[in-house]
């Protein structure tokens, strides 16, 4: 009777022991699951606090020929100088503009070690900001930029070769506050000009980060970029906020002058992300860091990110 008191002791503990090595190896399981988890968030989506730290700090009153301006290009220029593997000059020229003579310079990076047979995707935005006082042009265009180094940032660790060109354009604005066809789009106009890259695809970013409580439909007035406002609108659907419209339901027919237009006079494909309807803080002191829509800059941002990889795979 002992024995067998003592024997069902023995199995009742091996039963226990057992039992504390399956919750040791399930904890074990769940906790590089949960790092493999995490790993894989982080990439496979972009850093928000990395592209809020860049919008902080380009977001200062820097117009054309400012010494805000040159502050803003040495920073990123910095920034870009942290992602293996690109390639960065400043552009340099000089325009004649009613009589008056302005210096400019284009930031260019380029990806040197992209895919020989490949021509280069371009993102863009412009870096100056108008001649209104004090402004800190969030939205106009300090938030693209943010979104375009970390997308570059992410998209070369995962794809070494992928053929990545940034630009970023000085003098958008009326370098006199008065837009003209003659006074603006001095740096797009130029790099067009003097382009020595093949392009695919540019992409032109701007006015993101402002009010979601419109519908907000992105320019459709080239063919080309029909396609891709399609694929866009697809992976939007996974988010809570609808950006990307399908462009088969509503598109946007309206004409207007932003740095898009060089590329489309020379037949460039290009797709121009910028909604129709500008944010109510467009050209206003109110255009500043503390009033972005970081919920607009996320989808945005992590919605191209994903084209992009999509398009490589």
């Amino acid at each position: 009777m002992i024995n067998q008191i003592m024997c069902l002791n023995l199995i009742y503990r091996f039963i226990i022991m057992i039992n504390i090595l399956i919750i040791i190896l399930l904890l074990i399981l769940f906790f590089f699951m949960n790092i493999k988890y995490e790993t894989f968030i982080n990439d496979n989506s972009l850093d928000l606090n990395y592209i809020k730290e860049i919008t902080k700090n380009i977001s200062i009153y820097r117009p054309v020929q400012s010494e805000n301006l040159n502050k803003v290009k040495k920073y990123v220029i910095n920034e870009l100088r942290k992602i293996n593997g690109l390639n960065i000059e400043e552009q340099f020229f000089k325009r004649n503009i009613n009589g008056k003579d302005y210096n400019f310079s284009n930031i260019i990076a380029k990806n040197n070690n992209k895919d020989s047979n490949k021509d280069f995707i371009l993102l863009s935005a412009h870096i100056d900001a108008p001649l209104i006082e004090n402004i800190e042009a969030s939205i106009d265009s300090a938030t693209s930029i943010g979104i375009i180094i970390e997308i570059t940032s992410k998209i070369l660790k995962m794809y070494p070769n992928f053929p990545l060109l940034l630009v970023f354009y000085d003098g958008e604005e009326a370098v006199d506050g008065k837009w003209t066809q003659q006074n603006t789009l001095s740096g797009s106009k130029y790099f067009v000009d003097n382009l020595k890259f093949k392009i695919e695809r540019a992409f032109i970013l701007d006015l993101i980060g402002g009010n979601l409580s419109n519908k907000i439909k992105y320019f459709n007035n080239n063919p080309s970029s029909f396609e891709i406002n399609k694929e866009l609108h697809i992976i939007n659907k996974k988010y809570d906020s609808e950006i990307f419209i399908c462009p088969t339901i509503e598109t946007s027919t309206k004409y207007i002058e932003d740095d898009q237009l060089p590329f489309a006079l020379s037949n460039i494909p290009y797709i121009h992300l910028i909604p129709d309807i500008f944010p109510i803080n467009h050209h206003t002191i109110n255009d500043n860091y503390n009033n972005l829509n970081w919920n607009y800059v996320n989808i945005f941002g992590n919605v191209l990110f994903e084209y992009l990889i999509n398009s490589y795979k």
